[in-house]
């Protein structure tokens, strides 16, 4: 299995929207206007991870001076459990150190314990709990020193 993590085209945005409504609630989903608009803000910030041309997952970022924010990731649910989570990871990760970034955040719920276990094991550290952050859920803050 090849995966290959690269820039995200616009012709990706309907694989993005099912991946969106498959992993997660149709509360918690971002728009394809929300999505458009993110990448916008950060075309250099937003990667999909392909697999045989059939896009399984994605990552959009953002960042501000040193700060960065991983805005949100995810990986087809046919598709979890095979490092593709964590090469988008990496590959964020990267990007944002070339970028002069320092320390990385994101936000996860308390519930999420796939997505907590995978942030755990590549360096991530809870630093607060985020009261009702996804409406009826709390999330963690957690961060990352990336040290440029």
């Amino acid at each position: 299995m090849n995966i290959v993590i690269r820039e995200f085209r616009i012709s990706d945005l309907d694989s993005v929207i099912n991946i969106e409504n498959k992993c997660f609630k149709p509360e918690h989903r971002y728009s394809k206007s929300v999505f458009l608009e993110l990448f916008r803000t950060y075309p250099d910030c937003f990667y999909v991870a392909v697999i045989d041309n059939l896009v399984v997952g994605y990552v959009i970022c953002g960042y501000i001076e040193d700060f960065g924010h991983i805005i949100s990731i995810a990986v087809d649910p046919d598709f979890q459990s095979r490092g593709i989570g964590k090469k988008l990871l990496l590959k964020t990760e990267e990007i944002l150190k070339e970028k002069g970034v320092r320390v990385v955040y994101l936000e996860v719920g308390v519930s999420n314990y796939r997505a907590i276990n995978l942030y755990l094991k590549n360096g991530y550290t809870p630093i607060t709990i985020l009261e009702k952050y996804y409406g009826d859920e709390d999330a963690y803050l957690m961060i990352k020193k990336l040290y440029v």
